[in-house]
């Protein structure tokens, strides 16, 4: 049965988010309580809550929304394939914005909205700026991501056979400076890699041990949300993983 699915490309829905983002933004700046520490404070905090947004997200496509679920389900699908090629392109500007702009369309929506319709005040305005920069880390996310598995001077299967070399060393800390070194000579931008050890876009070193077992570091934009949402999903990842393994088990024994 055909289950309802969105296009992987659309110019209409990014450029519609950006003119969105764009109008808010026209009347937030114009705004009195406009101030570089307010905007610090919204942009930081819009990267921690779209960092838990992506995160949350993230956990259900991997354990909790069924293929036959419209629109969510092949979304499923398509992060479960990603487990078994972890690979993503950063050329693919298009189809990368696409699948950021679905969540944040209705984010930079709702800004607007807020912004025009709120009243005036400090507090009113933070909340309506910290908003606005979620929506645009939104948009941002499936980017950020990509470069998190970018190994351009690597073909695929030489890139994967690495990450499966160092996935089988003996402790975490050693897993992380062999990613280190990895990610250092794939061919990721220089500011983009700046970025990423900056801890402002997610690191690859450290989302590649949700590669490694799926139970942690769920996360798509930063990895600021990790220490929480691991404390979280691990606990229910490792027992949905159990009672899959269980089921393929009396699966295979019955055939």
């Amino acid at each position: 049965m055909k289950v309802l699915t969105l296009p992987q490309k659309s110019a209409t829905i990014v450029v519609l988010c950006v003119a969105l983002q764009i109008a808010t933004l026209a009347l937030l700046v114009r705004h009195e309580g406009s101030s570089l520490w307010v905007w610090l404070l919204a942009f930081f905090a819009g990267g921690f809550i779209t960092d838990l947004i992506s995160g949350l997200a993230h956990f259900g496509f991997d354990y909790v929304w069924s293929p036959m679920v419209p629109v969510l389900g092949p979304i499923a699908v398509e992060f479960r394939e990603h487990h078994e090629d972890p690979t993503l392109d950063p050329s693919a500007l298009l189809t990368n914005f696409t699948k950021a702009a679905y969540g944040a369309t209705p984010l930079s929506l709702g800004a607007l909205i807020a912004t025009f319709l709120a009243p005036d005040g400090r507090a009113t305005y933070l909340l309506d700026a910290i908003l606005f920069c979620t929506s645009v880390w939104m948009l941002g996310f499936h980017q950020i991501h990509s470069y998190a598995h970018m190994g351009s001077t690597l073909g695929p299967e030489e890139f994967n056979r690495a990450v499966a070399k160092i996935g089988d060393l003996p402790s975490i800390a050693l897993q992380r400076a062999a990613f280190r070194r990895l990610f250092d000579t794939v061919g990721i931008p220089p500011v983009v890699r700046l970025l990423q050890k900056a801890g402002l876009f997610l690191r690859p070193e450290v989302h590649w041990r949700h590669h490694l077992e799926f139970e942690s570091d769920f996360s798509s934009v930063n990895g600021w949300s990790d220490p929480l949402t691991n404390w979280i999903y691990g606990p229910i990842a490792r027992q949905r993983k159990a009672t899959r393994v269980a089921h393929s088990a009396v699966v295979g024994g019955d055939m």
